[in-house]
């Protein structure tokens, strides 16, 4: 009797709230000890080991997923997972180590750094700035988590790492039920090597593969849903479609895959042999709803004149090139330095169509360069490039066996005529080929652009080990103790995920966007010849660099000096990493927005001249280049400081 089972339902909704509740405990008391050196080593070894760390992570899910009690199982896998992407974080803040986008575990730069920026710049202006304001879902998710944080970037980045740990585990549970235990411990492994590479990054990828996971897993639950249940059906299809949409905005690249949806829409709920053209319609509009919620997020929140396609072209141009860089059009074409808004853009697909026009052979070449680049073993730009490490014969071995089982797995996949894995691969197989033309993957590094189809490359290696695993008898697959696993938790626990991550993501932004100060008060008096800066100041946000001692023990937010130059040489370039390396200790160095310009710049300060609260500072000073030249942004020195809060 399919509508009988309440009291099972309602144990299930129960027992989901359980491993919700023990997800946070087991996540949030990671981050709680300091001076532990057990917890520290560990804690590296997830962020930056492959060879000793995942065996044993492996191993242990392996087990956790095959326990034959299916609460108990997914209870052990909960136990796996979370501490997992916490340790990950905490490996970051422990060794405070500096990578391209962040300096000492913490303080952002580059990109990551405007991101941030821009997210402060909501908060305290309603406005989003600097040019990652074209990707408003990811600067106003992140706004909102430093809202609730009160401004602490580390309790925002915990929260973000959560959410992450929460989609993957979902899946993971999905993909054991619908392909076994070992091709799900496969593809949470593959998952876990992209994320950990952004996990306490203030990126967009972050979003992006959020995003993808969520969406990726409503699928499959929608592909295992039998045709009698239509209802259910088409909400986790239309789910699926429109969080895919939305990670598209946050983080573009395989975007090609969103018709291929539509006309599967059309196949899949053909009445009579004929294609249903109000399901293509139906489908098309919950797609374009996404897009325009990204559009009216984004007219919200920037100033008025912005633009979401100033750079869309650039990789283009490089394939139609002949497989050249992203900055191959400003080589060719140094005038677009002297161009903005309209004319940058209209400029960039003028040359493109110019270019393809003129050798259209280019773009041929351009194609079997970036093949020849995806499916090798370059370690910055190969398709699964984010599995490398600093074992060249683990990393060899690994993307060698992971090409292996995903050949494995695709032939094995057609020649079984097993449609409920056939057609994500069709799916999100040509999505992500046809995309190569508009978002040329090897031109960027570890696959960064793809990080919404990052599910789809875990799902591939993955159903090569489901039928390696299928190849043995039944008798040793039965030793395997997989029991039918339980629905309901995890179908729902991936809903309810959905839902509230689109409420956060859209009126998150929103949300800050009406309660911001409609005006900044007025700059400093500064004597002549110093730089007016007014900022907010958000505790927790900053690092406290100490001269070398042996009672100073390095954990975010405090360093010693040997350790943050230890690793300052991982961020590029010459000059910057020279001047970071000199700065000045003891010190604190705390991220900002100078309010008055939108310029961002790092304050080198004493420690004792901050407030030990949230507020906003009028400051005097001078603010220099990494060549020690004046400028707008950079490094700000204050002569004094006043707090106005």
């Amino acid at each position: 009797m399919q509508g009988s089972p309440k009291p099972g339902m309602r144990s299930n909704g129960f027992f989901l709230l359980i491993l919700i509740v023990l997800s946070t405990l087991i996540f949030f008391p990671v981050f709680i000890p300091r001076d532990n050196t057990f917890l520290k080593t560990i804690s590296v070894l997830a962020r930056y080991n492959s060879t000793r760390f995942l065996p044993v992570v492996g191993l242990l899910l392996l087990g956790a997923l095959t326990i034959k009690d299916q609460r108990t199982s997914m209870a052990a896998a909960a136990l796996v997972i979370f501490p997992v992407f916490a340790l990950t974080l905490n490996g970051l803040w422990a060794g405070a180590y500096s990578e391209n986008n962040v300096i000492a575990g913490l303080i952002p730069r580059t990109d990551a750094f405007s991101f941030y920026g821009s997210a402060v710049s909501l908060i305290e202006t309603g406005f989003l700035t600097g040019y990652t304001r074209r990707r408003p879902l990811f600067g106003g998710l992140l706004a909102f988590l430093l809202w609730i944080s009160t401004g602490n970037l580390q309790i925002a980045l915990t929260l973000l790492t959560y959410l992450l740990a929460l989609v993957t585990f979902f899946s993971v549970l999905e993909l054991r039920k619908m392909i076994g235990q070992p091709a799900a411990v496969l593809f949470f492994l593959i998952l876990f090597l992209f994320m950990r590479k952004y996990i306490g990054i203030t990126m967009s990828e972050n979003l992006g593969v959020l995003l993808g996971i969520t969406a990726f897993t409503l699928f499959l639950i929608f592909l295992q849903t039998t045709n009698a249940d239509r209802k259910k059906q088409v909400i986790f299809f239309l789910s699926s479609n429109f969080v895919f949409a939305l990670a598209q905005n946050a983080r573009p690249g395989a975007i090609a895959t969103l018709p291929f949806l539509i006309l599967f829409a059309g196949w899949f709920f053909r009445d009579r042999k004929k294609w249903s053209w109000k399901w293509m319609l139906v489908t098309t509009v919950v797609i374009i709803s996404a897009f325009l919620i990204n559009t009216a997020v984004f007219n919200l929140t920037a100033l008025p004149g912005g633009s979401q396609t100033n750079n869309i072209g650039f990789g283009i141009y490089g394939l139609v090139a002949g497989g050249k860089g992203w900055e191959q059009i400003f080589v060719d074409h140094p005038e677009l330095n002297t161009l903005s808004g309209n004319q940058f853009e209209q400029a960039v697909f003028q040359y493109i169509w110019e270019q393809l026009s003129a050798n259209p052979m280019n773009f041929v070449q351009g194609m079997l360069v970036q093949f020849k680049t995806l499916f090798s073993f370059a370690e910055a730009n190969s398709i699964y490039s984010f599995v490398w490490e600093k074992n060249r014969i683990f990393s060899y071995a690994l993307i060698t066996t992971i090409y292996l089982l995903s050949l494995a797995g695709i032939v094995s996949s057609f020649l079984k005529k097993q449609q409920k894995i056939i057609l994500p691969l069709l799916i999100f197989g040509l999505g992500f080929l046809a995309s190569l033309v508009v978002a040329p993957a090897y031109q960027t590094r570890h696959m960064r652009v793809y990080a919404a189809t990052i599910p789809f490359l875990g799902f591939l290696p993955s159903i090569g080990v489901y039928y390696l695993v299928e190849l043995f008898s039944k008798k040793i697959r039965a030793f395997s103790l997989f029991t039918t696993a339980l629905d309901y938790p995890v179908q729902k626990g991936v809903l309810i995920c959905s839902v509230l991550l689109a409420l956060l993501i859209i009126f998150g932004p929103i949300t800050i966007r009406f309660i911001a100060p409609d005006e900044i008060p007025p700059s400093p008096t500064c004597k002549e010849g110093e730089d007016a800066v007014f900022m907010a100041y958000y505790p927790g946000s900053s690092i406290h660099i100490y001269r070398n001692d042996p009672s100073i023990t390095t954990w975010v937010p405090i360093l010693s000096q040997l350790d943050y130059k230890g690793s300052i040489h991982s961020i590029c370039c010459d000059a910057e990493i020279n001047y970071f390396k000199y700065i000045p200790v003891p010190t604190t160095m705390y991220p900002a927005v100078n309010l008055l310009t939108d310029k961002l710049i790092y304050m080198i300060v004493k420690e004792e001249l901050l407030p030990d609260r949230y507020g906003h500072l009028q400051i005097c000073g001078h603010i220099e280049d990494v060549h020690k030249q004046p400028s707008d942004s950079g490094f700000l020195y204050p002569s004094s400081i006043q707090p106005i809060d």
